[in-house]
């Protein structure tokens, strides 16, 4: 009895090792004007009960046109068999929410509830602007914006290279290096953030 308890221990410590181990993550530094003010932290996990989860978090700090600003986010998404089930989405800047998207599946449709207002679609996210970090180089027509809550067009520009403009009107581009983005480009109005990965 004493061994298939052990046994069974034993069992349940690798099984949850494995668990925790199938995860990867991927960090960034966040570069304005050539200057590090920040990182990114992109991960993907399997879970145990066969969902994936994805989390980004970006933490920075920054002097704009000679206004201090600091600025954090964090995005979490859990995706069943492909499909989006839950978007969750909180940016911070100088301690005050400047905006947040919170997105769940009611089984018919997903509602949304956002700095944009109250919503809901029927579209099922399978591609989005986190999971592009972990799915290599592929071609799509669309890619899901998590933090506005809608889809945007997707255009490669070059090879290894895909840019998409979204609702609030900034663009990203990433380049890809061997399946893997490499860095990426996210141009706002008055200037170009760049994420490089970290040494």
């Amino acid at each position: 009895m004493v061994y298939i308890m052990r046994l069974l221990l034993s069992i349940g410590f690798c099984l949850a090792v494995w668990t925790q181990a199938y995860a990867e993550s991927i960090s960034y530094d966040i570069l304005l004007f050539g200057n590090k003010i920040g990182s990114m932290v992109v991960t993907h996990q399997a879970q145990a009960d066969g969902t994936d989860l994805y989390t980004l978090v970006t933490t920075s700090k920054a002097k704009i046109l000679w206004i201090d600003k600091s600025n954090d986010s964090r995005y979490q998404l859990i995706f069943n068999g492909g499909k989006l089930q839950s978007s969750v989405f909180k940016e911070v800047e100088n301690g005050a929410v400047k905006r947040w998207c919170n997105i769940t599946w009611d089984g018919a449709k997903y509602q949304v509830d956002s700095h944009r207002g109250k919503y809901s679609f029927t579209d099922v996210p399978t591609y989005s602007s986190i999971t592009a970090y972990f799915e290599g180089f592929k071609k799509s027509n669309r890619i899901f914006y998590e933090s506005e809550g809608d889809f945007t067009s997707v255009e490669y520009p070059e090879p290894n290279t895909m840019q998409f403009k979204t609702s609030d009107g900034h663009k990203s581009i990433y380049h890809y290096v061997n399946g893997k983005v490499n860095n990426m480009e996210f141009k706002i109005s008055i200037a170009t953030i760049y994420m490089v990965l970290s040494k």
